[in-house]
């Protein structure tokens, strides 16, 4: 359906045109009549499907610009990024609508900047919920006659945390309203939403056989954890792309690839919760100038980010289901081609074959690079640039110092070949480097770190469920981890030294036999077969138990806080 054919008026048609759009998605010919009907929306769609303009376009439509220019409308975003795209795309739309303004809050900004800019007046307001609380609680910001709420991405405020915020916000909102609601998932908690803030919600989910987009090419390399940055650096060198996202799923993991990628020479950086938000929005803004052309990120961080010529996506870590169309959602856009590539672990196998099902979508294995793969892309690379540089002329000098190691006896084949080695480098010619088998004597005499957990019989739980869970979220292979000891209410289990902090980090995210579970290292030791009496002391156990117990304490206190 084209957009010619929604009813729209002629300054609405004119700015949809100048944005290059011709034909509407899914998601935007099946809300875009609702919204403009006045009925309450649940959209089920994923990033890349067109959301933002399917509630976008109709709100630019309905609303009329107002002499007093107070709010008519509420976006709510998680996170700064997403609300400013938000804010883009409306004023894009808004182009030819004389008078419609469009305001942005969000937290990390001055907060007297957007108290002046809300006294020239909105008729539009997006924004994150913490900001836009504090603005209600400051009296900087009313919503009387707002007759539109959208809640985007509301899947991922929850996750966030924001559930209290929302409900409190909304409740200074006229109870007369119109409330749309997008969500990539639909969860229990979402439901609740739902039947909390909307009156009798049409419910609009985009197709499967839409969820990935046609001009993204899938596919997926299997390689052991251990061997992941090499198959990476290897990929990045044979594509050689423009922009590329890189997802892990720690905050650990980002910036540790961020440094490997720079050592390296790629113009890199992360992106994380934990980065301040001015680091945050110079990160954003040097890569879409293309200062740095290699992003690395989590999945909420990189929320709100849209970039249309994004080349490659890679999956580093492997994703939850419900992210992957999110992720690569980020590359072949604007009808552009696109590839997502995917790096597996053997036992994430299922999950893969899972991810098809759910997407309806060919997502094909490929083989890794071989070491004769990877030299003949060099030695191509190195032959075209030779070419290259001989249609130039040698200065003087070389050509002088050429003709005396001529004169020396070195034959010219013998210059041009140490040369070429040393263009292309050493690396090249040597085999790839596994890790040693773990039965042998050095891989036994491995620092080991012991990590306490707060489960055990009393949960029903055996070696098998600690193993799969661990493995399966933190990527690190079964035969990796050592003893496991179940006692009535916790475990210890010896795990390599380097791989601690990510299963832990892991935890934070991950249940073990369906139960959530806290953990700690418990100590770090030299040889994976110590003698009994080399045990941790008894006061140390119970030290780190203890802690692990008000660990627990504070994190359920927390979560009923929350509530």
């Amino acid at each position: 359906m084209r957009f010619n054919e929604l009813n729209l008026s002629w300054e609405l048609l004119r700015a949809i045109e100048d944005c290059g759009y011709t034909e509407a998605t899914y998601i935007q010919k099946a809300c875009i009549p609702v919204v403009l009907s006045g009925g309450d929306i649940i959209g089920q769609s994923q990033t890349g499907t067109g959301k933002t303009a399917a509630f976008a376009i109709p709100l630019v439509e309905l609303l009329q610009p107002t002499i007093q220019k107070r709010p008519q409308a509420l976006i709510l975003s998680p996170t700064r990024e997403l609300a400013l795209q938000v804010t883009e795309e409306i004023r894009k739309f808004a182009k030819y609508k004389e008078g419609l303004r469009t305001v942005c809050i969000y937290g990390g900004q001055p907060i007297q900047r957007q108290i002046q800019d809300l006294k020239k007046g909105a008729d539009i307001v997006v924004g994150t919920p913490g900001r836009i609380l504090d603005h209600i609680k400051r009296r900087t910001l009313r919503f009387n006659e707002c007759r539109i709420l959208v809640l985007d991405e509301a899947d991922e405020m929850l996750n966030m945390g924001f559930r209290e915020d929302l409900e409190t916000l909304i409740s200074h909102l006229p109870s007369q309203r119109q409330t749309i609601l997008f969500s990539a998932t639909m969860p229990q908690p979402i439901l609740e939403i739902t039947d909390q803030f909307q009156n009798n919600p049409i419910h609009i989910k985009n197709p499967v056989s839409q969820m990935t987009a046609a001009t993204i090419e899938q596919i997926y390399y299997e390689c052991s954890q251990s061997d992941k940055l090499i198959v990476l650096m290897q990929l990045l060198q044979m594509r050689n792309p423009g922009l590329a996202m890189i997802f892990c799923n720690t905050k650990k993991m980002v910036d540790e690839l961020v440094s490997e990628l720079v050592v390296r020479g790629y113009p890199a950086a992360g992106l994380h919760g934990d980065m301040k938000q001015e680091q945050r929005t110079l990160v954003m803004e040097k890569f879409k100038k293309r200062r740095i052309t290699m992003l690395v990120a989590t999945d909420v961080a990189a929320r709100g980010i849209d970039v249309e010529t994004m080349d490659i996506v890679i999956n580093y870590d492997f994703p939850q289901e419900e992210y992957y169309v999110h992720r690569i959602g980020r590359c072949g856009r604007a009808g552009k081609q696109g590839l997502a590539i995917t790096l597996i672990t053997p036992r994430q196998r299922e999950k893969m074959r899972a991810i098809e099902q759910l997407t309806q979508s060919r997502i094909t294995k490929q083989a890794l690079p071989s070491r004769s793969d990877m030299q003949q892309f060099h030695f191509q690379h190195v032959k075209n640039k030779l070419v290259d540089d001989l249609s130039h002329s040698i200065p003087k000098e070389i050509q002088k110092l050429l003709e005396e190691l001529l004169q020396e006896g070195y034959r010219a084949e013998e210059i041009a070949g140490v040369l070429l080695y040393r263009e292309i480098g050493k690396e090249l010619f040597n085999e790839i480097q596994r890790p040693k088998d773990p039965d042998s004597k050095k891989a036994r005499s491995r620092a080991i770190s012991v990590l306490l957990l707060d489960i055990g019989k009393k949960q029903d739980i055996a070696p098998a469920h600690i193993i799969s869970a661990l493995a399966e979220s933190s990527g690190i292979r079964g035969k990796d981890f050592g003893k496991i000891e179940i006692s009535q209410k916790e475990t210890t289990v010896e795990v390599p030294q380097e791989y601690a902090a990510d299963i832990l980090e892991c935890l934070k995210t991950t249940t073990i036999h369906g139960i959530p579970v806290h953990g700690l290292i418990l100590e770090t030791h030299k040889n994976k077969t110590r003698k009994r009496s080399e045990k941790s002391p008894r006061n140390k156990r119970s030290q780190v138990a203890s802690d692990l117990k008000e660990r627990k304490k504070r994190s359920i206190s927390s979560k009923h806080k929350r509530r």
